[in-house]
């Protein structure tokens, strides 16, 4: 098995450039969008790597290049959807690199040219409709992109997913091929805007709408890569991906193992607590924090609490106000002024 069909995998005809797989045909059910030649049938995607932002791209892709399409290849269909007379047929397209805009420290090198897997047909009878993904382009035969490529173990290349191809015609972005369709700048850039979600880092494609590729490598460049990402650059795009996913489970897990532990302290609790109650509670934290620092600040302000009986030392303590600080913004809790309320001489 290559690392192709892996990144795709092979059930319900799915073969869409690099680390996505193809849902089958239930997208648009629009009598536009159903069989005519030269009609596209618009499947949904599912990337197996984060594709769609300047940080996806450094953290996943190897290159990012202007390529251009110059042939298309038809694979075979599965053997049970010929004998019904029905299916998908898999396309490979041939790229030429035009030129190369943003390459990852200690990546591969990037060939010249390049054949990779892309949306192919979906086939009833004699009929033969092209696929693609919806908010992707397909890649068609003589227009150029802007692409993010990542490199896998057995020497075979890939675009990074749906959000790793960006119409790049007469050196522009957002003019070209998208979604089978030739489309204008100001078309693509309408598209992407309806579709932003508020408070999420803004997709590449959005950002470099009617930008040249040297404006992209601005955005890469000036970008930041997951952590996580980075210090598993010896491993490929896929790979790094689920670590990533892991590690954002496991901090997920501890932030709220964090926030269960802090939430009696919250000021609407009314709960009671002695110098040295509160002291293992904040110790507790502290074990827990998400950061080294977070850490050290929990953990001396716990010490204080448990090495002295000055209210004084408390109430002028840095650690502390920083320690509730961290706690509230952790949380979304309001724990007061964390300080002892079971003893006499506590605020």
């Amino acid at each position: 098995m290559t690392t192709r069909t892996k990144i795709t995998g092979v059930a319900l005809g799915a073969a869409l450039a690099g680390s996505a797989a193809l849902v089958p045909f239930t997208a648009d059910t629009g009598a536009d969008n159903a069989g005519r030649p030269g009609e596209v049938v618009l499947a949904e995607s599912k990337d197996a790597v984060p594709s769609t932002t300047a940080t996806d791209w450094i953290s996943y892709g190897d290159h990012a290049a202007v390529v251009r399409v110059t042939a298309e290849h038809e694979g075979s269909a599965d053997s049970e959807e010929v004998a019904a007379g029905e299916g998908y047929l898999s396309r490979t397209v041939d790229l030429q690199v035009k030129e190369r805009v943003w390459s990852r420290s200690g990546a591969a090198a990037l060939p010249t040219t390049l054949t990779i897997v892309a949306d192919g047909w979906e086939f009833k009878g004699d009929t033969k409709s092209r696929v693609g993904s919806h908010d992707a382009s397909r890649l068609e035969v003589g227009h150029d992109y802007l692409v993010s490529l990542a490199g896998f173990s057995d020497g075979e290349w890939s675009t990074l997913g749906t959000g790793g191809i960006l119409p790049y015609d007469d050196s522009q972005v957002g003019q070209g091929e998208f979604e089978g369709e030739t489309v204008t700048a100001t078309a693509y850039r309408s598209t992407l805007q309806a579709r932003l979600v508020t408070g999420n880092e803004q997709p590449l494609a959005y950002r470099s709408v009617g930008k040249s590729a040297a404006d992209v490598k601005t955005f890469l460049t000036s970008a930041t890569p997951n952590a996580t990402a980075a210090q598993n650059y010896n491993l490929d795009a896929v790979a790094r991906a689920r670590l990533v996913a892991k590690a954002a489970q496991a901090a997920a897990a501890a932030a709220d193992t964090f926030c269960r532990v802090a939430a009696p302290l919250a000021t609407d609790e009314g709960s009671k607590y002695t110098s040295d109650e509160l002291s293992d509670i904040v110790g507790d934290l502290a074990g827990m924090a998400d950061t080294p620092l977070n850490a050290a600040i929990l953990r001396a302000y716990s010490a204080q609490l448990r090495s002295s009986t000055d209210t004084t030392t408390w109430n002028e303590s840095k650690v502390r106000l920083t320690s509730i600080a961290r706690i509230e913004s952790e949380c979304g809790i309001e724990v007061g002024s964390l300080l002892p309320n079971d003893t006499a001489d506590a605020e």
